[in-house]
C-alpha cells in the first residue's frame, strides 16, 4: 500500500499524543469520505467486473467503458481504492487485491459485502446522532415505512449479521479441541455460529434459542444442516429438570446488541438450570476493554439503532463470579470481540485449547497498564548507541540506581535470542509505579507457567520509597534491567512494532513508558 504511514486515519487507531493533533482532526473529519469509497465501489459491482480480468487486470480506460463513465473521472477514483488496499495497481494496470478477493467478491466464502451495505444504511440514522443524545427526537431504528423496503432491510440486516459472525464464529471453534453433546447458541447470527460449529464437530447437536427480538434465527437457513433445530425458552424450562437436556456448552453471543435482551444475571438464571457440571458457558461480544475504539463506535452504533450498549468485561466476569462460576480473563480474538468462558467447575478450562499467551495478556493489562502488546523478541532492537546513550546522555548513570540496573550489550543479545515470545507493554509515568507494575506483570507470568519470564523496565531504579546511593542495593530481588542501560534501542523497538515514539521537546509533553517481558 502506498503512503502507508499517511493513511491512519482510517486504521480506527485512538488518538496518539506523539501524533500532529491537528492532523489526526483533519483525519478524523474526512474519515466518512473512506467509507463512502468502499460503499460506491460496491454500488458500482466494480471488484466484480474487474475479477474476470484476473491476473491481467484492466486499465481506467477499458473500466471507464464497462461502467460507462470516463477514465479521467476514474482515475483517481481507482488510485484512491489502491491506497486503501483494495486495489492493485502496475504500470496503470489494475486488479483486485488479495483483501477485495476474499471479503469483497460475492463468490468467495468469507464474503462480508452485505455487513458493509449494512453499515452504510447505519451510517445514514448517525446524522442523527446529536438528537438521540439530547432525546429530543426518537431514531427510526431501521424500521421503514414501506413494507417492501422493511422487508428487503430484514433481510440484508440477516445476511450482514451472519457474515460478520462466520468471520468471528471460526475463530471461536478453535477453542475447542473436541466437542460432542448439545450445545445452545442465544443471540445474534446463532444460526451461523451453529453451522460452523456443527460443520467441525459432527457428534454435537446444536439448539439455536427463538424469541421475539430483530435476531432470531431461522432454521431455513440451515436446513441442510441435520444437527440444527429451534426450540423457545419455554420448551427448554419445561425439559430443565432432565438430565439428558444437560448442555454441553452454551454461548451467549451478542448479549447487549438490543434493548430487548434480558441482563446478564437473568440470562445465567435460564441457562445455568440446564449447563451440564462439567460444561462450559461461553459469552461472545464486543467489550470495551479489547479494541477499544471499535468498541466504543460499536456501543453508540447500537445505542442508535438498537437501545443496546458494549459491556466492561470486568463488570461481566463480576456477575460470572457472584453467580458462582469459575472464570477465564478475557481472551480477545482477532477481530473486534472477544470472548469470556466460565464453568461451573474450575477444571472447565482444562477441555478449552488456550494458548498460555491468551490466558495471560489480559491479567497482565489489568495491573494498569495502557497496552499488552505481543512481539517477536527477534524485533528487539539491540544497538551500542543505546548502551552509549546511557552512558554519555544520562545524569544517573554514575549512580547506583542506574548501574545497578542494566546488563551488558552482548549478554543482551544473547539473552533474546533464547526467547521465543515476548509482550510489549505500555504504560505512563510515575517511574517508580510503572516498576513495581512490570514486577507484577513478571509475577504473573511465572505462576501462569512461564518459568523463564524475565522483564526489563524503564528507567533508573524507583522502587524504594528511598535509596542510599553510596551503599549496595538491598532490594536485588526486585531489581530488573532497564531497556535503555541493556543496550535496547527503545525508539527502534516501538516503532518495529506498529507504535509511535519521539523524543520530546518540552517537559510537558506526553511520556510513554515502555517495558519488555520475555516469555519462555
Amino acid at each position: 500500500m502506498k503512503n502507508s504511514e499517511n493513511n491512519n486515519y482510517f486504521s480506527l487507531n485512538s488518538y496518539d499524543p506523539h501524533t500532529h493533533g491537528g492532523q489526526y482532526l483533519e483525519n478524523m473529519s474526512s474519515a466518512t469520505w473512506v467509507s463512502d469509497a468502499l460503499f460506491t465501489a460496491l454500488e458500482l459491482d466494480l471488484f466484480e467486473i474487474l475479477e474476470p480480468y484476473g491476473n491481467d487486470g484492466a486499465s481506467a480506460v477499458i473500466l471507464s467503458q464497462k461502467l460507462g463513465t470516463e477514465a479521467a473521472v476514474l482515475t483517481p477514483y481507482l488510485a484512491l481504492l489502491e491506497s486503501l488496499g483494495l486495489l492493485f495497481c502496475f504500470e496503470g494496470i489494475f486488479t483486485n487485491a488479495s483483501l477485495t478477493k476474499r471479503y469483497l467478491l460475492s463468490s468467495s466464502p468469507d464474503y462480508l459485502g452485505d455487513a458493509v451495505r449494512f453499515r452504510k444504511t447505519q451510517a445514514l440514522h448517525w446524522h442523527h446522532l446529536k438528537s438521540a443524545l439530547l432525546q429530543k427526537k426518537s431514531i427510526d431504528r431501521d424500521d421503514p415505512s414501506d413494507t417492501a423496503t422493511a422487508l428487503e432491510m430484514t433481510a440484508l440486516k440477516n445476511k450482514a449479521v451472519n457474515e460478520l459472525t462466520r468471520m468471528k464464529a471460526l475463530e471461536c471453534v478453535g477453542f475447542f479441541n473436541d466437542l460432542s453433546g448439545k450445545i445452545l447458541i442465544i443471540g445474534p447470527g446463532s444460526e451461523t455460529t451453529g453451522r460452523c460449529f456443527a460443520e467441525i464437530f459432527p457428534l454435537i447437536t446444536v439448539t439455536l434459542l427463538t424469541d421475539e427480538s430483530a435476531f432470531s434465527p431461522s432454521l431455513t437457513s440451515v436446513k441442510d444442516v441435520p444437527q440444527i433445530r429451534t426450540a423457545t425458552k419455554t420448551d427448554l424450562q419445561t425439559a430443565a429438570d432432565n438430565s439428558a437436556n444437560d448442555y454441553t456448552l452454551i454461548i451467549l453471543t451478542g448479549l447487549f446488541v438490543t434493548d430487548d435482551q434480558q441482563l446478564l444475571h437473568d440470562q445465567l438464571s435460564f441457562c445455568l438450570p440446564i449447563l451440564s457440571a462439567n460444561g462450559i458457558l461461553m459469552i461472545h461480544d464486543a467489550f470495551d476493554e479489547h479494541a477499544t475504539l471499535m468498541a466504543r463506535l460499536s456501543g453508540v452504533n447500537r445505542m442508535i439503532h438498537f437501545g443496546g450498549q458494549v459491556c466492561s468485561a470486568k463488570e461481566v466476569i463480576q456477575q460470572l463470579e457472584t453467580a458462582d462460576l469459575s472464570t477465564t480473563a478475557l481472551i480477545p480474538l482477532e477481530t473486534d470481540t472477544a470472548v469470556i468462558f466460565a464453568g461451573k467447575s474450575p477444571s472447565f478450562i482444562e477441555s478449552l485449547s488456550l494458548t498460555p499467551i491468551q490466558r495471560l495478556k489480559h491479567p497482565i493489562l489489568n495491573v494498569g497498564f495502557d497496552d499488552v502488546m505481543e512481539i517477536a523478541p527477534d524485533s528487539v532492537v539491540v544497538t551500542e548507541f543505546a548502551k552509549n546513550k546511557c552512558a554519555f546522555g544520562c545524569s544517573s548513570a554514575n549512580l547506583k540506581h542506574c548501574q545497578a540496573n542494566d546488563i551488558p550489550f552482548e549478554e543482551t543479545i544473547h539473552l533474546l535470542a533464547t526467547y521465543s515470545k515476548a509482550f510489549l507493554i505500555k504504560g505512563t509515568p510515575g517511574t517508580g509505579e510503572f516498576q513495581r507494575k512490570i514486577l507484577e506483570a513478571e509475577r504473573l507470568a511465572f505462576t501462569s507457567g512461564f518459568h523463564k519470564a524475565f522483564a526489563f523496565w524503564a528507567g533508573p531504579c524507583h522502587i524504594c520509597p528511598s535509596c542510599d546511593l553510596e551503599k549496595p542495593c538491598l532490594n536485588t530481588k526486585n531489581r530488573r534491567p532497564s531497556m535503555e542501560g541493556s543496550g535496547i534501542d527503545v525508539f527502534s523497538t516501538v516503532r518495529n512494532n506498529g507504535e509511535t515514539l519521539k523524543t520530546l521537546a518540552s517537559k510537558d509533553e506526553f511520556i510513554k513508558y515502555y517495558g519488555l517481558l520475555l516469555l519462555e
